[in-house]
């Protein structure tokens, strides 16, 4: 058929297609007002204007929320997709990032999205929404096998697969025979809705005549993003919108991608390479790195090329991030052996698995896996909720009872781990990084003690000392893509770099001058033993726990470290620091990261020194402690104390970690964690000798 004589030939049939969404284990106040602002809002509108048919994709943190707590959300959606004008979405349930999931898991996720879409709202989804739109050729194998048939992807992933202008309403690819619809996601709707005027977006819909193109982007932007809400509701643009389309249906239809897939023949095969949109591919990058890129794309748009670099000009992959951010690949890696440990449970038909599975899923959430223009991974609330639905899993696969101890390559550097694992605590130990601890978790109450993220470079950080802090009133009509502001002055004051890595018993040689201010700011030690690749001398266990000798020699010292893991529960590390030099008098240190306090000391979190001068104990404050030889950190939240117990008598330093990042809202400073820095001085050389000794101890629930 001539495509003059097709049907729809001199219509435009604006996809339409919504993506709400809001992370597991984000504040409830935060899901509170996204209902108000934004998601409701959405809904009403739609049933006010039962001409504009829309997909939409709620993901399963934000359906559970509702059900708990704001079944009108669900109620609303149900009639939507009862009367025919909403085609539900599905992906997979937890919004993972598929790409870096076991099948079994990617499969699951995305098979248990759409048994609770047609159990919670009445229909089965035959589309799915693709987390940030990452996209691996294999995930069209995967995407099928769960029993769908097509899902979203931006256009710029449909050109850098070479598809010719202008692109179709849909194309099929495939993996190992098995096929899936991709509908292009054009970037001019995207650009335009809501920031472009009515008659501009109208324009442009008017030079898609006889075209479907695909609108598809996050709700948030109807309401949540800086300045949208003042356009989209105060000055009614979405309502403005769907009015002008209904007055313009002799060639303007509304519609889903379901309805043109069913009437539509594709545009044909397309292999689309591993991507996502330009500006993960810049995030992915190391900061150096990104800042080429950033670069060179920018000359290239300056000559003229702008459009056609942007079809084959890309930064990094996803996974990337797991290189990116060490804390980031720690999530992932215990996700991965919590994974295979549920699996195993569901092979001996254990009667957790079920509930295990769901915990895992919640731990595969994908936004605290990264970051970019969201606060993702710097958020540590979204990072601790990650870590406590993986150590709920872990517990209800894996009773023990007793401390087992195991020397395997647990965070895949081809290098052993020493992994403690018991009743009450997991203790990972990485030779390699400084014979520190990767992880440790307080399991009672299934809390990751040190989950701190240290303080790096980003590429954005030459942007902090020219940012203002200005009100959403002044900002006017601009994306929060393009967003330079901070939200309280003096930032770059903040941007401080770690020169070691985070986690527990982080071991330090500095010079007897030493304070908390160089140790923080001007890193200098004698010798990096923080850094440096400890020997494992022995790994060992019996009845009343296990234990690990290591050993690392530099710059003329020797430092032997003992690790002992009780059941008591107790963690007991330690030193013999001796040197073949002339004696000096040196600063030996053990740092610990913990997540428990806050600025605030909101939720009973409190620090009290024992035994020693207690010092500055006010909230967030940089502080030594003198002849500390027992300090206590509680969380009443958790019902948990961690004892920390010196001896001999060591100084204390407490010192508060906080980073600097961008956020929608503009750059803003995110308290991490703080750091208790145990601090010995002596002389050390031949003859003499420092033999410190730093015990951890847990009582509570």
């Amino acid at each position: 058929m001539p495509p003059s004589e097709r049907p729809f030939a001199r219509q435009t049939r604006l996809v339409f297609a919504l993506h709400f969404h809001q992370p597991y284990g984000n504040l409830d106040e935060v899901f509170a007002d996204a209902m108000k602002r934004c998601y409701l809002r959405t809904l009403d509108l739609l049933l006010d204007h039962p001409h504009v048919a829309t997909a939409i994709h709620v993901s399963g943190p934000l359906l559970d929320w509702a059900q708990a707590h704001q079944v009108e959300l669900i109620d609303k959606l149900s009639k939507l997709v009862a009367r025919g004008q909403v085609e539900l979405l599905g992906g997979g349930y937890q919004e993972p990032m598929l790409a870096i999931l076991p099948d079994r898991d990617a499969v699951g996720q995305l098979v248990r999205m759409a048994d609770r879409c047609e159990a919670l709202l009445g229909a089965r989804p035959q589309g799915m929404w693709l987390a940030e739109r990452v996209w691996e050729p294999d995930l069209a194998r995967v995407i099928a096998q769960a029993g769908y048939r097509y899902t979203l992807l931006d256009d710029s992933h449909l050109r850098a697969a070479g598809a010719a202008e202008p692109l179709g309403a849909y194309y099929v690819t495939d993996k190992a025979g098995q096929a899936v619809g991709v509908f292009p996601i054009d970037r001019g709707l995207r650009t335009r809705i809501p920031y472009a005027q009515i008659a501009d977006l109208m324009g442009y819909l008017r030079q898609q005549r006889g075209r479907a193109p695909t609108y598809g982007d996050d709700v948030e932007k109807f309401g949540l993003w800086p300045t949208t809400e003042r356009r989209v509701w105060d000055e009614a643009w979405l309502e403005r919108f769907f009015t002008a389309a209904k007055a313009e249906q002799d060639w303007l239809t509304i519609t889903t991608p379901g309805r043109v897939l069913a009437d539509t023949p594709s545009s044909g095969a397309v292999y689309i390479p591993t991507i996502s949109y330009a500006e993960m591919g810049s995030w992915a990058l190391p900061p150096e790195a990104s800042a080429a890129y950033q670069q060179l794309a920018q000359r290239l748009a300056v000559a003229g090329f702008k459009d056609e670099s942007e079809s084959f000009l890309r930064g990094g992959i996803w996974q990337a991030f797991l290189a990116k951010y060490p804390e980031s690949r720690l999530i992932y890696r215990k996700m991965l052996r919590v994974s295979e440990a549920v699996e195993q449970a569901r092979l001996r038909g254990d009667d957790n698995y079920q509930r295990a599975r769901d915990a895992l899923y919640q731990g595969q959430c994908n936004c605290a896996y990264w970051h970019g223009l969201f606060g993702g991974l710097y958020l540590q609330h979204l990072r601790t909720a990650l870590m406590s639905a993986l150590l709920e899993a872990e517990a209800l696969v894996q009773r023990r009872d007793r401390v087992t101890v195991t020397q395997m390559d647990h965070y895949g550097d081809l290098r052993d781990e020493i992994l403690f694992e018991g009743p009450q605590v997991n203790l990972y130990v990485s030779p390699a990084r400084g014979g520190s601890a990767l992880e440790l978790d307080l399991l009672p109450p299934r809390y990751h003690l040190t989950g701190v993220l240290g303080r790096r470079p980003e590429a954005y950080h030459e942007d902090v000392p020219r940012a203002r802090v200005i009100s959403d009133e002044e900002l006017g009509n601009i994306s929060a893509h393009d967003l330079v502001r901070a939200t309280e002055e003096g930032l770059a004051d903040k941007l401080i770099f770690d020169a070691y890595p985070r986690g527990a018993f982080v071991d330090h040689l500095l010079p007897a001058d030493a304070t908390p201010e160089t140790f923080d700011r001007d890193y200098r030690p004698l010798a990096d033993l923080a850094n440096a690749a400890y020997d494992i001398e022995q790994v060992a266990q019996d009845d009343r726990g296990a234990r690990c000798l290591l050993s690392c020699a530099a710059s003329g010292y020797r430092l032997r470290k003992s690790i002992v893991v009780g059941g008591a529960p107790e963690i007991t590390v330690s030193y013999t620091l001796t040197g073949n030099r002339e004696p000096q008098e040196v600063c030996f240190a053990s740092h610990v990261d913990i997540t428990l306090m806050s600025p605030e000391m909101e939720g009973g979190r409190t620090i009290e020194v024992l035994e020693g001068d207690p010092g500055d104990l006010a909230p967030g404050s940089r502080t030594t402690h003198r002849s500390v030889t027992a300090v206590r950190v509680r969380a009443e939240v958790l019902d948990v104390d961690v004892i920390f117990r010196a001896e001999p008598a060591a100084e204390l330093w407490r010192l508060p970690i906080e980073t600097v990042s961008q956020s929608e809202r503009g750059f803003e400073r995110a308290y991490q964690g703080t750091a208790l820095v145990f601090v010995w001085r002596g002389r050390v050389g031949a003859g003499a000798t420092l033999v410190p000794r730093l015990s951890l101890e847990l009582s509570g629930s």
